[in-house]
């Protein structure tokens, strides 16, 4: 027993085989992984990051193209230097059902069924299951969503969506593209909480992706968001790909550290 839990605490492991979406009838895998001193203190409770893209953020031999994002390595290190450590969450994406599971509009730019019955899933069936199978701090302010691409457009839906579940939200390239009404209904609807967003994209991306991000920018401050919430981080050099989002987590980690 022992043996098992000094390897749950180095490697990511599979939380959930078929955790269910209930609105969709769907199942998802779920993987976690455990900061270093999780089995050393039983009364310690930890802050959580939930990751769509799940596939992608840990070890890169599950990734889609090979390369992960090695989060469970940048938490280690945070470790060393006396960062405080989380519980991290990977959320399987749903392959054939990836893009209209993180798209909040249709294609007739109403809200979806799809993408809302997701987010909900996260923010409630999920959580609730994290936090009844981990110690987790449940609070909002412990809570974060990370995504890249259509997982960034999809964690930035989520963290506006349920700002009393999430307090600190990661944007990575996200794919506003796919859903334009986005930036409408966060200046509709507004700031209900303080939240923190961390906006990152590659320059190399491509001028309307540099520029969709910026002004998301824009779209947050106006929303009743305070710009020291707010990080917009534009890396020279950079495309849309694993590498990028892999550097750019670690940033975002520090940045939420920092910035409490």
């Amino acid at each position: 027993m022992a043996t098992s839990k000094i390897e749950l605490s180095r490697h990511p492991f599979l939380l959930a085989k078929a955790i269910r979406i209930t609105k969709l009838n769907r199942r998802r895998r779920i993987w976690a992984f455990l900061p270093s001193d999780y089995f050393q203190n039983q009364t310690k409770r930890y802050p959580v990051i939930y990751f769509n893209d799940g596939q992608n953020v840990f070890e890169g031999w599950k990734a889609a193209f090979g390369k992960g994002w090695d989060t469970h390595i940048t938490m280690q290190k945070n470790a060393i230097v006396d960062i405080d450590q989380c519980i991290l969450v990977g959320i399987e994406h749903g392959k054939k059902y990836r893009k209209g599971e993180y798209t909040p509009f249709d294609h007739s730019d109403q809200l979806s069924f799809e993408g809302n019955a997701y987010s909900d899933f996260v923010a409630n069936e999920l959580k609730h299951y994290v936090d009844k199978t981990l110690r987790t701090r449940p609070e909002r302010e412990y809570n974060a969503i990370v995504g890249s691409s259509l997982g960034g457009l999809n964690a930035l839906y989520v963290g506006f969506k349920h700002q009393d579940v999430f307090s600190k939200v990661g944007v990575f390239s996200p794919s506003l593209w796919a859903a334009p009404m986005i930036l409408p209904l966060i200046e509709r609807v507004g700031k209900h909480y303080s939240t923190k967003f961390y906006l990152s994209v590659g320059s190399k991306e491509g001028r309307y992706t540099v520029d969709h991000v910026h002004r998301l920018n824009k779209t947050l401050l106006f929303a009743g968001f305070a710009s020291t919430d707010i990080k917009l981080n534009v890396v020279e050099n950079s495309y849309h790909n694993e590498t990028l989002w892999k550097s750019e987590f670690s940033n975002f980690y520090r940045w939420i550290s920092l910035n409490v």
